[in-house]
């Protein structure tokens, strides 16, 4: 199992390899366009809006040519957990499951969040609409529809290296917490 953790209040995600192995930490951050007050209260999860804290699936990176200002140089699909990814976790002893919630890699989040918040995936991808310069290795971390960001040159490295991971190993992505306001 590879794993990712996006601490979101800290705007950084861990990744591990699989062997529990940290292998980078990057910056990654996002929040979304709309649909929350800012009253200190929950924000209302769903499509425009944060994606809800819990455990996902990671799909295939995809890789665009040319890039797309949105989205950058690809996106990577974060997906719901199915029953039968759960299934071989739990029989690989690397998650314990408990009704709606899992424990994997030491952290208990809810399972099935895309669902029931109405959306079928989100992505982790670069670029930005409102950066000035979606395409530089750094560009500004601008909001996105609840998706997080990461800088070009490490969403780069990161798909690259994710790429050939996937044969033998499910990939995880973990979200804690809400995102941090962004000013784009």
């Amino acid at each position: 199992m590879i794993h990712l953790v996006a601490d979101r209040p800290t705007a950084t995600l861990k990744v591990y390899d699989s062997l529990g192995n940290l292998w980078q930490t990057l910056a990654a951050q996002g929040d979304a366009w709309g649909n929350h007050d800012g009253d200190g209260g929950p924000p209302p999860y769903g499509t425009n809006c944060w994606c809800p804290p819990g455990h996902f699936r990671l799909g295939v990176p995809e890789f665009f040519s040319p890039p797309i200002v949105s989205e950058g140089f690809g996106q990577i699909p974060v997906l719901d957990l199915d029953a039968d990814t759960l299934a071989q976790l739990s029989n690989a002893g690397k998650a314990v499951v408990s009704g709606s919630s899992a424990n994997i890699g030491g952290l208990v989040a809810e399972i099935g969040q895309l669902a029931k918040y109405n959306r079928s995936a989100i992505m982790v991808h670069g670029g930005g609409s409102n950066a000035p310069d979606p395409f530089t290795d750094y560009q500004q971390l601008c909001r996105t529809e609840g998706c997080p960001r990461m800088y070009n040159v490490d969403w780069k490295s990161l798909a690259h290296w994710l790429e050939p991971q996937y044969g033998g190993n499910v990939v995880i992505f973990t979200i804690i917490g809400n995102p941090l306001t962004l000013s784009c």
